[in-house]
C-alpha cells in the first residue's frame, strides 16, 4: 500500500514537557499531526520531569542517564553506607545482616534503580517510532488524521496531569500500612534495625530511600497505563488494516517490536525480588524450593502485564480477521467456481490449452491469500516476544537459583542438558 500524502512537516523545537513545545504556524491537520507524532513521548512531560529539567538533571537533546543515576544513588544508597559505617553496621558481626553484605539493598539501589532510569531511553524512542509508523505505513489516512491528532493530545494531557503524580507521591512517601515493615524490627538483626530499635540508616531508608524507589516504580506504572490507553484509543479509530499483511497482524506487528523494550522494567522488578530471596536464602536459612511458586508466579504475572497493551488491540483485529475471511472467502469462491467451469467441466467454448496457462498460478495465489487471512493473529503478539519477555523477567532470578543449588546438582543438570 502506498503511503498517502500527509502534507508538509511542521518544524518544531521540542522542550521538555508539552507546555514548552513551540511550532511554526499551522500548515494543515496532516502536518500538525506529523509534528505531534514526531515529538510524542510518555517520558518527556509531567511535573516531576519539568522539575528535573529545571534542576538540569535532564536536557532536551541528551538523556543524562548517568548523571541522574549517580544523583539517585548518592541520595538513596550512599547515605545508608555512611550512616552504617558511623554506627559500625556496615560490616562485621555486630548484626547478622550488615549493610555491605545485604544483597537486597544492592539489588534495589544499584541494579533496579539504574534500570528504571535507563528504561526511559530504551522505551521512549520505540514508542515515538510506533506512533509515527501509524502515519508512515498508511494505517492512519487523511480522513482520520484529525481524530488521531486528538488522541495524541488527550494522551499528552493525561501524561502532564499533576493529580496522578501527586497521588503517586503520597502513596510512595506516606507510611501507610503496606510499608509498615520498613518501620518495624525485622526477624533478625540488621543494619536497618537492632535490639535497640531502628538505626540512623534504617530511618533514612524508611523516610527517603525506599519511598524514592517506590515513586519511580509507581511513575513507570502510570506511564505504562498511559501507553496502554494510547494503544486502546488508537485502535478505536477507523484504521486501514489489511488482513493479508505478511506480518500476520494486519500491519500492526510494529507494536510487538515496541513492546519488547518494556522488558527492562520487569527485569528491574526481578532484581528487587531476587534480592529479597537471596537474603532469605543466605541469612535466614530458607530453601530455594519454598520460592519456586513465587518465582513462577512473578514471571507469569510479568508476562501477563507486559502483554496487556497489545491485548487491547484484539477486538479490532478480530473484526479485521472475520471480515477478511468473509471477503476473501467470497472472492475465492467466485474464482474457484469460474476456474471449475472453465477447466474442469469445460463449459462454453474454451480453446486455450491448459499447459502454460496463468490460471493455475492465480488459483495458487488465491489460496495463499486466504491462508494469510486464516493465519492472521488476533493480537500483535509473537512467540519471540513472549520468550524475550519471559527471559528478561527471569534473568535476575537465575543467579539466585545458581547460588542456592549445590554444585553437584548443577553439574548433573548440565550433563543431562549436554547428553
Amino acid at each position: 500500500m502506498s503511503t498517502p500524502a500527509i502534507g508538509p512537516k511542521v518544524s518544531a523545537t521540542p522542550i521538555p514537557g508539552s507546555k514548552h513545545s513551540r511550532a511554526t504556524p499551522d500548515q494543515g491537520a496532516a502536518g500538525s499531526v506529523t509534528s505531534i507524532a514526531d515529538n510524542f513521548s510518555i517520558v518527556v512531560g509531567g511535573p516531576v520531569y519539568d522539575l528535573l529539567w529545571r534542576l538540569r538533571l535532564v536536557r532536551v537533546s541528551l538523556p543524562n542517564v548517568l548523571r541522574r543515576v549517580l544523583v539517585l544513588v548518592a541520595l538513596t544508597w550512599l547515605p545508608l553506607v555512611v550512616l552504617s559505617l558511623k554506627d559500625g553496621l556496615a560490616f562485621g558481626h555486630q548484626v547478622k545482616i550488615p549493610l555491605l553484605l545485604d544483597v537486597a539493598t544492592y539489588a534495589r539501589f544499584l541494579l533496579a534503580l539504574p534500570l528504571f532510569v535507563l528504561a526511559e531511553v530504551v522505551i521512549d524512542p520505540g514508542i515515538r517510532l510506533a506512533v509515527t509508523q501509524f502515519i508512515n505505513a498508511g494505517i492512519v489516512q487523511n480522513g482520520v488524521v484529525t481524530d488521531f491528532e486528538n488522541v495524541l493530545k488527550r494522551v499528552q494531557k493525561l501524561r502532564d496531569s499533576i493529580i496522578p503524580e501527586l497521588i503517586l507521591f503520597a502513596l510512595a512517601f506516606l507510611p501507610v500500612f503496606l510499608f509498615e515493615h520498613e518501620w518495624a524490627a525485622g526477624a533478625i538483626s540488621s543494619w536497618h534495625t537492632t535490639a535497640q530499635g531502628m538505626t540512623a540508616a534504617g530511618w533514612w531508608y524508611a523516610v527517603f530511600s525506599a519511598p524514592v524507589l517506590r515513586f519511580i516504580l509507581y511513575r513507570w506504572a502510570f506511564r505504562y497505563f498511559v501507553w496502554t490507553v494510547l494503544v486502546w484509543r488508537i485502535s478505536r479509530l477507523d484504521l486501514v488494516l489489511t488482513p493479508t499483511h505478511p506480518d500476520r497482524a494486519a500491519g500492526l506487528n510494529f507494536l510487538c517490536i515496541t513492546q519488547q523494550a518494556f522488558g527492562i522494567l520487569f527485569c528491574a522488578l526481578g532484581c528487587t525480588f531476587a534480592g529479597r530471596m537471596a537474603n532469605s536464602l543466605v541469612f535466614e536459612g530458607a530453601k530455594i524450593e519454598s520460592f519456586k511458586f513465587l518465582m513462577a508466579g512473578f514471571v507469569a504475572m510479568s508476562l501477563i502485564v507486559s502483554l496487556a497493551p497489545l491485548a487491547v488491540v484484539a477486538p479490532k483485529l478480530m473484526i479485521v480477521r472475520w471480515k477478511g475471511l468473509l471477503e476473501y472467502g467470497r472472492l475465492a469462491n467466485n474464482y474457484t467456481q469460474a476456474f471449475d467451469r472453465k477447466w474442469v467441466h469445460r463449459l462454453g467454448e474454451n480453446s486455450e490449452p491448459l499447459l502454460g496457462t496463468s490460471d493455475i498460478q492465480s488459483l495458487a495465489d488465491m489460496g495463499n491469500s486466504f491462508a494469510f487471512v486464516d493465519a492472521m493473529r488476533i493480537a500483535p503478539i509473537s512467540k519471540i516476544l513472549i520468550l524475550q519477555l519471559v527471559a528478561q523477567a527471569a534473568l535476575p532470578l537465575i543467579p539466585v537459583i545458581l547460588i542456592a543449588t549445590p554444585m553437584p546438582e548443577l553439574v548433573r543438570a548440565l550433563i543431562k542438558m549436554i547428553a
